[in-house]
Protein backbone atom coordinates (compact mmCIF):
# COMPACT_ATOMS: atom_id res chain seq x y z
CA UNK A 1 0.00 0.00 0.00
CA UNK A 2 1.43 3.61 -0.98
CA UNK A 3 1.11 6.13 1.56
CA UNK A 4 1.37 9.74 0.39
CA UNK A 5 3.20 12.49 2.32
CA UNK A 6 1.22 15.61 3.24
CA UNK A 7 4.61 17.52 2.99
CA UNK A 8 5.35 15.50 -0.16
CA UNK A 9 2.12 16.94 -1.85
CA UNK A 10 2.44 20.38 -0.46
CA UNK A 11 5.91 20.32 -1.84
CA UNK A 12 4.44 19.23 -5.60
CA UNK A 13 1.87 21.99 -5.50
CA UNK A 14 3.93 24.85 -5.03
CA UNK A 15 6.24 23.64 -7.01
CA UNK A 16 7.03 25.52 -10.44
CA UNK A 17 5.31 28.56 -8.90
CA UNK A 18 6.43 32.36 -9.72
CA UNK A 19 6.83 33.04 -6.21
CA UNK A 20 6.49 31.34 -2.36
CA UNK A 21 6.07 32.41 0.83
CA UNK A 22 5.75 30.95 4.16
CA UNK A 23 3.58 32.42 6.98
CA UNK A 24 3.67 30.20 9.88
CA UNK A 25 1.45 27.05 9.41
CA UNK A 26 0.23 28.35 5.59
CA UNK A 27 2.50 28.32 2.18
CA UNK A 28 1.07 30.71 -0.40
CA UNK A 29 2.62 30.32 -3.70
CA UNK A 30 1.48 32.78 -6.98
CA UNK A 31 2.52 32.61 -10.41
CA UNK A 32 2.21 34.77 -13.46
CA UNK A 33 -1.68 33.61 -14.44
CA UNK A 34 -3.09 35.92 -12.05
CA UNK A 35 -3.58 33.01 -9.47
CA UNK A 36 -2.78 32.10 -5.56
CA UNK A 37 -2.65 29.18 -3.27
CA UNK A 38 -2.31 29.22 0.03
CA UNK A 39 -2.17 25.88 1.63
CA UNK A 40 -2.34 25.34 5.67
CA UNK A 41 -1.69 22.31 7.66
CA UNK A 42 -1.68 20.79 10.99
CA UNK A 43 0.71 22.68 13.35
CA UNK A 44 3.40 20.80 14.64
CA UNK A 45 1.71 17.80 13.44
CA UNK A 46 4.88 16.19 11.07
CA UNK A 47 1.95 12.83 10.81
CA UNK A 48 -0.89 15.25 9.88
CA UNK A 49 -3.12 13.20 7.37
CA UNK A 50 -4.68 16.40 5.68
CA UNK A 51 -5.00 19.94 4.39
CA UNK A 52 -6.89 22.63 3.05
CA UNK A 53 -6.15 24.99 0.37
CA UNK A 54 -7.29 28.10 -0.89
CA UNK A 55 -7.20 28.73 -3.97
CA UNK A 56 -8.04 32.44 -5.42
CA UNK A 57 -7.55 34.01 -9.69
CA UNK A 58 -8.60 37.49 -10.45
CA UNK A 59 -11.42 36.72 -12.06
CA UNK A 60 -12.71 33.35 -11.07
CA UNK A 61 -14.98 32.24 -7.66
CA UNK A 62 -12.42 31.34 -4.72
CA UNK A 63 -12.12 27.45 -4.73
CA UNK A 64 -10.81 26.13 -0.84
CA UNK A 65 -10.18 22.10 -1.30
CA UNK A 66 -10.23 19.46 1.51
CA UNK A 67 -7.32 16.54 1.31
CA UNK A 68 -7.00 13.96 3.67
CA UNK A 69 -4.72 10.42 3.42
CA UNK A 70 -7.72 7.39 3.39
CA UNK A 71 -5.95 4.41 2.72
CA UNK A 72 -9.17 2.62 3.43
CA UNK A 73 -11.24 4.97 1.08
CA UNK A 74 -13.96 5.03 4.08
CA UNK A 75 -14.37 9.40 3.69
CA UNK A 76 -15.65 8.72 0.34
CA UNK A 77 -19.57 9.50 0.26
CA UNK A 78 -19.35 10.42 3.73
CA UNK A 79 -21.05 13.75 4.51
CA UNK A 80 -18.80 15.84 6.86
CA UNK A 81 -19.42 19.46 8.23
CA UNK A 82 -16.69 22.64 8.64
CA UNK A 83 -16.47 23.59 11.66
CA UNK A 84 -13.70 26.49 13.32
CA UNK A 85 -12.51 25.97 16.48
CA UNK A 86 -14.83 22.79 17.10
CA UNK A 87 -18.14 25.07 15.81
CA UNK A 88 -20.39 25.27 12.57
CA UNK A 89 -19.32 27.82 10.47
CA UNK A 90 -22.70 29.25 9.50
CA UNK A 91 -22.81 30.61 6.31
CA UNK A 92 -20.22 27.37 5.16
CA UNK A 93 -22.09 24.66 6.93
CA UNK A 94 -23.74 23.15 4.11
CA UNK A 95 -22.45 19.49 4.35
CA UNK A 96 -19.19 18.41 2.69
CA UNK A 97 -18.88 15.29 0.65
CA UNK A 98 -15.17 13.47 -0.22
CA UNK A 99 -14.50 11.78 -3.40
CA UNK A 100 -13.15 8.62 -3.43
CA UNK A 101 -9.50 8.47 -3.58
CA UNK A 102 -7.73 7.50 -7.44
CA UNK A 103 -5.17 5.35 -6.18
CA UNK A 104 -5.50 2.84 -3.03
CA UNK A 105 -3.69 5.01 0.06
CA UNK A 106 -4.09 8.26 -2.04
CA UNK A 107 -6.44 11.64 -1.15
CA UNK A 108 -9.68 11.77 -0.69
CA UNK A 109 -10.75 15.50 -1.70
CA UNK A 110 -13.53 17.84 -1.65
CA UNK A 111 -13.94 21.09 -3.03
CA UNK A 112 -16.11 24.71 -1.97
CA UNK A 113 -16.63 26.87 -4.71
CA UNK A 114 -17.35 30.30 -2.82
CA UNK A 115 -18.17 33.50 -4.56
CA UNK A 116 -16.45 37.11 -3.44
CA UNK A 117 -19.47 37.21 -0.40
CA UNK A 118 -17.96 34.23 1.23
CA UNK A 119 -17.50 34.68 5.21
CA UNK A 120 -14.44 32.83 5.04
CA UNK A 121 -12.11 35.46 5.25
CA UNK A 122 -14.19 36.85 8.59
CA UNK A 123 -13.65 32.76 9.49
CA UNK A 124 -9.71 33.00 9.12
CA UNK A 125 -9.42 36.40 11.12
CA UNK A 126 -11.71 35.21 14.01
CA UNK A 127 -10.58 31.63 14.52
CA UNK A 128 -7.36 29.41 15.21
CA UNK A 129 -8.31 26.55 13.13
CA UNK A 130 -10.34 24.47 10.79
CA UNK A 131 -11.98 21.13 11.23
CA UNK A 132 -13.83 18.82 8.95
CA UNK A 133 -16.05 16.43 11.03
CA UNK A 134 -17.79 13.54 10.27
CA UNK A 135 -21.60 12.71 11.80
CA UNK A 136 -19.87 10.20 14.39
CA UNK A 137 -17.63 13.23 15.49
CA UNK A 138 -15.01 11.70 14.18
CA UNK A 139 -12.26 14.31 12.33
CA UNK A 140 -10.94 14.38 8.79
CA UNK A 141 -9.35 17.38 8.72
CA UNK A 142 -7.71 19.52 11.74
CA UNK A 143 -5.60 22.82 10.64
CA UNK A 144 -4.21 25.21 11.92
CA UNK A 145 -5.15 28.98 10.95
CA UNK A 146 -1.89 30.48 12.64
CA UNK A 147 -0.61 32.50 9.33
CA UNK A 148 -3.90 32.16 7.61
CA UNK A 149 -4.87 35.87 7.50
CA UNK A 150 -1.08 36.87 6.72
CA UNK A 151 -1.37 34.16 3.59
CA UNK A 152 -4.60 36.14 2.69
CA UNK A 153 -3.43 39.09 2.82
CA UNK A 154 -0.26 38.44 0.61
CA UNK A 155 -3.22 36.75 -1.91
CA UNK A 156 -4.40 39.92 -1.84
CA UNK A 157 -1.08 42.02 -2.49
CA UNK A 158 -0.03 39.69 -5.43
CA UNK A 159 -3.40 39.27 -7.05
CA UNK A 160 -3.68 43.05 -7.14
CA UNK A 161 -0.24 43.84 -8.49
CA UNK A 162 -0.32 40.94 -11.18
CA UNK A 163 -4.28 41.92 -11.99
CA UNK A 164 -4.90 42.98 -15.80
CA UNK A 165 -5.79 46.80 -16.18
CA UNK A 166 -9.02 47.04 -15.94
CA UNK A 167 -10.89 48.03 -19.20
CA UNK A 168 -12.46 51.90 -19.49
CA UNK A 169 -16.06 52.30 -19.23
CA UNK A 170 -17.78 53.30 -22.51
Amino acid sequence: MRRLSIAFVTTVLLAGSATAETFKDWQVSCDANHQCQATGLAAGDPDAKGYVSIRRHVSAPMEVRFAVTDPTGALAGRPHVLLADGKPVGALADPITFSAPEEEGGLAEATLVLDARSSLPQTLRQYHSLQLQAADGSLAVNVSLAGAVAAWLYMDDRLVRTSPPAKPAI
